[in-house]
């Protein structure tokens, strides 16, 4: 289990025990706290279905923990790889845009497949020399940016990995949406609860002649 989940392991068992200490719980305090965190106000109502939700909130969280540390691994790996094969300089610090183009071309250079080529080529439709110069000083890469893959499948793996790592990303965005949707499933599932709850008043009495009577109540 890693430090993120152990994190998020306490803080629900804190809650769990706070809420156990509670004797009365109003539906609209069932309401916030599974909103807070699914299966919270379930279980403070003493329904069940709480220790459901409050797992599958568990699983959802370490699932989004896991996802992000795979696309860190991955793009890590992707960079190490592009060090080794593009002889880029491992100590800089790239943009998104730089280690996209490491996908799509096969140097940084002037060369046939080559990132600056492309920025010349495109400067062709310029009519304008001054800014036609302009244009290829502003958007070429020096040569302390260089790169140049030793094969297209050395570039064709990097771009593999790349697309790995959006992979996971994409999954932990889907999950956040998951468990947005469980808080809210849980928070109107535990008002529905509590509402049902105060409907249902069931106590003892004595009458007159001090015999225990039990009163049932039920609001429609």
């Amino acid at each position: 289990m890693n430090l993120n989940s152990k994190i998020v392991l306490v803080i629900i068992i804190i809650l769990l025990s706070v809420s156990l200490q509670s004797e009365e719980i109003k539906p609209r305090t069932a309401f916030l706290k599974s909103a807070i965190l699914p299966g919270w106000g379930e279980l403070s109502l003493g329904h069940s279905s709480g220790y459901f939700l409050l797992t599958t909130e568990i699983i959802f969280w370490s699932s989004i923990f896991f996802f992000n540390e795979e696309r860190d691994l991955l793009l890590k790996e992707s960079f190490n790889y592009a060090v080794k094969y593009a002889n880029i300089n491992p100590n800089s610090d790239f943009d998104e845009n730089y280690l996209y183009n490491l996908t799509k071309y096969n140097s940084s250079g002037f060369d046939a497949g080559g990132y600056n080529a492309y920025i010349v080529e495109l400067a062709e439709n310029i009519e304008d020399p001054e800014e036609r110069l302009e244009f290829i000083q502003n958007n070429i890469y020096s040569d302390d940016l260089f790169w140049e893959w030793e094969s297209k499948e050395h570039r064709r793996q990097y771009g593999i990995k790349r697309k790995d790592s959006t992979h996971y990303e994409d999954y932990a965005k889907a999950t956040t949406g998951i468990i947005i949707a469980n808080h809210i499933l849980s928070a109107i599932n535990s008002l529905r609860i509590g509402n049902k709850k105060n409907r249902l008043d069931i106590n003892m009495s004595l009458n007159s002649k001090l015999d225990p009577v039990l009163n049932i109540h039920y609001n429609f």
